[in-house]
């Protein structure tokens, strides 16, 4: 059973076991992302990029492509989220995935070959500083790294990504100018960062390989990562997506090296920066309340050295026009090497630093702030400095988001008529929902683009309860890029009052549905899943939907402003209590009644009344209060509004 496409979702009121695979027992299931990535090779770096000696490269200061300096890439990708706890902040990611983001054409489920990334060229037949002198393999040059499989560690719902399966391999080779051929030296296959954990204590191999032939000493050296990957077996093509996932780190091609060399002075970040608030990666400005501040940070910093050394580390906030409202110095501490400790810093001044402050700032105006988190060596130089410093950029607009906005597995919606994924979100201010994004995985041949609906739902007690918006029109998933959410508009502007509410997407037939799911944040206390009429708890495994609610009339764009809408809606007599008259016109010109929807909704959000257009409808059942009546052109999904008195 492999992690993420045959493991069921479990939910907290279920006594914990282990499904078989496709058993039915449940209606969710952990799924896999799938990383799009645009990286081009750099084709020109045959003839102009020689590289002399040392080749170094830890991924700690770019995303996405590789430094083409340095590579020519096919597939592999660089980022911070997807690896558990690597040497230093950033990996190299090989997986299941061709250069334009989708499944290798040949891929299946026996084996197939899949992202490969080379060295540009190297020189080893010399080195050119201070002088030119020749290189050969009396000169002791290794080439080592660190690599790590994915999936993450310990129980299955905290895992990150996909673990590459007994048959799958990740292999280096050598490029041989003499020979013209390419050389496999080192392989490993499929396994567990658990069974790496279990033998030293660490969550990743070191390799070190030595270059000991001669025909490798020439001014076209080059080296090369394979990753041989296969498709699991799946009930629906909905749930084959990205998989075999390796982590690559800490890159280092050097002469004067020992077998044995496997530290360096180096104190650095391990994880990326996060949000400074308690619940959320992003949130409305208009939500935000000082109570909504973290308490303390979880930072990890790393001494790669033999002895320990002195660090000192400090992070400072600067709003949108750069001016610096907060900064917090942890001052000096020791920081032992994890080589013996196989421990990060644990001194809470440096681990756990205070966030003794709280944003301010315009609440009706969107705004941003920029944190900082540098790291440094107290005495003597680090060899590194690239991995000293992480950022965040902490975003008030008009949307909620628990994801950091990278989906590392997928989490599936299975197929039953229906059935529901929710994920609540909690309003300090009563505010408007007008549309919700939504990031789809994508999946082999495209199979996750089935309908469903967008629901809205008020709570009791934590949990959703009465329904009070569903998409009168069934929605189609789109992908538009690896992590490119899709804005789905509501047809309707749904008020939802201060407190819980919930945003569900429900299936329309039986079937599958991906959706990403970010493991590096944990919302997953706000989940709940719906697929006989009965809402269950929150799941077990460790996670964020990547569903965003946003809110407010003047902050989403293709809607009118109430205060600006042209179209006229008329209502009379208003208060009413019975018989209700309504007239729609433009500048003077009536329109036909026959393109226009319309719907009633009381104060807390909730659909009351839904005749369709009429001239004249009767309202005598509803109770005495005030609604809103909505008025919505079938084709420009133009809204208009007026504001509606019973009064018995």
């Amino acid at each position: 059973m492999t992690l993420n496409k045959n493991i069921k979702y479990c939910f907290l009121l279920i006594i914990l076991f282990v499904l078989l695979p496709f058993a039915g027992q449940s209606q969710f299931k952990l799924t896999d992302a799938y990383p799009i990535n645009n990286n081009t090779i750099n084709k020109k770096s045959k003839s102009i990029n020689r590289i002399s000696l040392p080749f170094i490269d830890d991924f700690s200061n770019y995303l996405d492509i590789p430094n083409p300096s340095l590579w020519e890439n096919s597939g592999a990708w660089v980022n911070t989220d997807y690896p558990f706890l690597p040497p230093t902040i950033g990996v190299l990611t090989l997986d299941a995935l061709n250069s334009e983001g989708q499944l290798y054409s040949l891929a299946n489920s026996t084996g197939f070959s899949a992202d490969t990334i080379s060295s540009c060229y190297i020189r080893l037949d010399s080195t050119l500083v201070p002088n030119k002198i020749p290189l050969t393999p009396e000169d002791s040059i290794f080439l080592s790294f660190y690599v790590q499989p994915g999936g993450g560690y310990g129980p299955i719902w905290e895992s990150i990504g996909s673990t590459p399966s007994k048959k799958d391999s990740l292999v280096l080779q050598f490029y041989s100018k003499e020979d013209n051929i390419w050389n496999s030296v080192w392989k490993t296959q499929g396994l567990s960062i658990d069974s790496i954990y279990a033998k030293d204590s660490v969550y990743w191999l070191y390799v070190n390989i030595p270059i000991t032939e001669s025909k490798y000493f020439s001014n076209s050296f080059r080296f090369r990562f394979l990753n041989y990957a296969s498709l699991d077996n799946n009930p629906s093509y909905s749930y084959v997506s990205n998989c075999d996932q390796w982590h690559i780190d800490y890159v280092y091609l050097n002469k004067d090296r020992k077998y044995d060399d496997k530290t360096t002075r180096d104190i650095a970040f391990v994880n990326p920066a996060y949000s400074l608030l308690k619940q959320y990666q992003a949130m409305p400005a208009i939500q935000f309340l000082q109570s909504d501040m973290a308490d303390t940070l979880s930072i990890k910093i790393v001494n790669l050295a033999d002895t320990a050394l002195i660090s000192t580390y400090r992070y400072e906030v600067k709003n949108s026009n750069n001016v610096v409202v907060h900064s917090y110095d942890g001052g000096y501490e020791n920081i032992y090497p994890y080589i013996k400790t196989k421990e990060f810093q644990t001194i809470s001044n440096h681990a756990s630093p205070l966030v003794s402050f709280a944003y301010e700032f315009d609440n009706n105006a969107w705004t941003y702030f920029n944190i900082t988190h540098v790291v440094k060596q107290g005495v003597g130089t680090d060899n590194n400095a690239l991995n000293d410093t992480i950022r965040f950029r902490q975003t008030f607009e008009n949307y909620f988001a628990y994801d950091d906005g990278t989906a590392e597995n997928g989490f599936g919606l299975e197929p039953i008529k229906n059935s529901n994924l929710a994920v609540g979100f909690d309003l300090n201010v009563s505010d408007t929902l007008m549309a919700v994004d939504i990031y789809f995985n994508s999946t082999y041949e495209d199979a996750n683009q089935k309908p469903f609906f967008i629901c809205v739902w008020n709570s009791l007690n934590g949990q959703p309860l009465d329904s009070i918006y569903h998409s009168y029109a069934y929605l189609t998933p789109e992908t538009e890029g690896l992590n490119q959410y899709k804005r789905y508009y509501l047809e309707r502007p749904v008020i939802l009052p201060q407190g819980e509410s919930f945003i569900s997407i429900q299936t329309k037939y039986n079937d599958y549905l991906n959706v990403g799911f970010d493991r590096n944040t944990d919302a997953s206390s706000k989940i709940f899943g719906n697929w006989a009429n009965s809402w269950e708890q929150n799941t077990l495994f460790k996670g964020s939907l990547m569903i965003r609610p946003y809110f407010g009339y003047k902050s989403i764009i293709g809607l009118q402003e109430i205060d600006k809408q042209e179209t006229t809606l008329n209502i009379y007599p208003n208060p009413t209590n019975g018989i209700l008259n309504i007239s729609l016109s433009n500048q003077g010109n009536e329109f036909s009644n026959s393109s226009y929807d319309l719907r009633i909704v009381n104060m807390m959000g909730k659909e009351v009344y839904r005749p369709g257009f009429k001239n004249q409808i009767n309202v005598s059942n509803l109770a005495n209060g005030v609604y809103i009546l909505y008025l919505t052109n079938k084709d420009t999904k133009q809204t208009v509004t007026q504001k509606l008195i019973i009064q018995k």
